[in-house]
């Protein structure tokens, strides 16, 4: 039986790094049921409890990043991998079976979603997965190795020179899901993995008339100010004939952090729109589905839940909440041509005004079942 070994972030849980993961099984479940699958995340815990009972042949380990965290510990970079090196050549005993199931895989599968940037202690670890999986192939050299949909900067110079030289010479295929991590030579730029899951069944969603009519999905702000500015212009939009009215869910993506809209005192000020107001925590978005109906408004912090929206038609407003990583983000969904407004709260000049662009869509729908062809056809075959 084939081996597939896919690595991945999620498991936090973060609704943006499941979805990739849900996608992907959506993918193999209805392409290549045959496959052995294995998921590599840190918390494998939790993934058997977002994914065991819809993917029931899928194994959770942590192997990879058990031993990148091991190597991090150890002192190594991008730049001086040795200490992986030692990790995957026997100087991390308890991990060993891990390592040589690892090692048997036919292919190995870095999936999508921005988990590598280099002005972050967490995500600058996982830039050590490149030399772990170069010394995979050159352990056994039969490996496919592949990538889909990565998000790979803030990077720096150094650090995009070792990528295009040392490493991404070795995968099968490498794709990245937008331009400014396009510029690393190697890298084919592409559609984030979850431009698929229209096509794949692979969004859940829970519909129904009388869900709310506006949904916020918005994570913390960089700082105060921004933060403030937003909410100055998230309630004169509310508070607009046309919306004064309408039914609010707020979202939560990531648990705890994107809950603070709802719980925290902010809205006390304004009970008419408090009063309207509907909390959907991460459990009940994962396991029933996002509350979706028809002409819905969606305003989101959350780069996931632009690209879902968009897929469904849904006007949407993207909202910057500072610093350049998830500027590049939500820009990079822009530039495909999604519609969705882009709003910057420092910019006095802008208000809230979501959009939707019909037409380019039809355009992004069709490269995203081209991706899954090229998955079919090209990443895996039949054997």
């Amino acid at each position: 039986m084939n081996k597939v070994y896919l690595i991945s972030t999620a498991g936090y849980p973060n609704y943006g790094d499941e979805q990739i993961v849900r996608t992907w099984l959506k993918f193999f479940s209805k392409n290549r049921s045959n496959v052995e699958l294995t998921l590599d995340v840190p918390f494998p815990a939790r993934a058997q409890f977002l994914f065991g009972d819809e993917f029931t042949n899928v194994k959770f380990v942590d192997t990879v990043w058990n031993a990148i965290y091991k190597a991090d510990h150890d002192g190594a970079d991008l730049e001086h991998p040795e200490a992986v090196i030692a990790a995957l050549s026997g100087g991390d005993p308890r991990n060993q079976a891990g390592i040589d199931y690892l090692l048997g895989s036919d292919s190995i599968h870095l999936l999508g979603g921005g988990y590598f940037d280099v002005t972050s202690e967490t995500f600058k670890k996982t830039y050590l997965f490149f030399p772990l999986l170069k010394f995979v192939k050159e352990q056994n050299p039969k490996i496919k190795l592949l990538a889909t949909g990565l998000g790979l900067t803030p990077i720096t110079p150094e650090y995009q020179a070792s990528l295009a030289q040392k490493y991404i010479p070795l995968f099968d295929y490498f794709g990245v899901r937008d331009a400014r991590s396009a510029e690393i030579t190697g890298a084919t730029l592409e559609l984030d993995d979850v431009f698929m899951a229209k096509k794949l069944d692979a969004i859940q969603l829970d519909e129904n008339p009388a869900h709310p009519d506006i949904l916020l999905a918005i994570q913390p702000f960089v700082d105060d100010e921004h933060r403030d500015a937003f909410l100055n212009e998230l309630i004169a939009y509310l508070q607009t004939e046309e919306n004064a009215k309408k039914r609010i869910g707020v979202l939560e993506a990531m648990i705890e952090q994107d809950n603070w809209l709802f719980f925290s005192d902010y809205f006390d000020q304004y009970p008419e729109i408090k009063a309207r107001m509907t909390f959907f925590g991460f459990w009940d978005l994962w396991q029933k589905g996002l509350p979706y109906k028809e002409d819905q408004v969606w305003i989101s912090t959350r780069y996931h839940f632009h690209v879902i929206g968009s897929l469904l038609g849904i006007k949407g407003t993207a909202v910057l909440v500072g610093g350049d990583y998830y500027e590049n983000k939500h820009h990079s969904l822009n530039e495909l041509g999604t519609g969705w407004q882009i709003l910057d709260p420092l910019d006095e000049n802008t208000t809230i005004q979501p959009g939707i662009n019909s037409w380019k869509l039809m355009g992004i729908r069709q490269n995203a079942k081209n991706k899954i062809r090229m998955a079919k056809n090209d990443l895996y075959p039949k054997k």
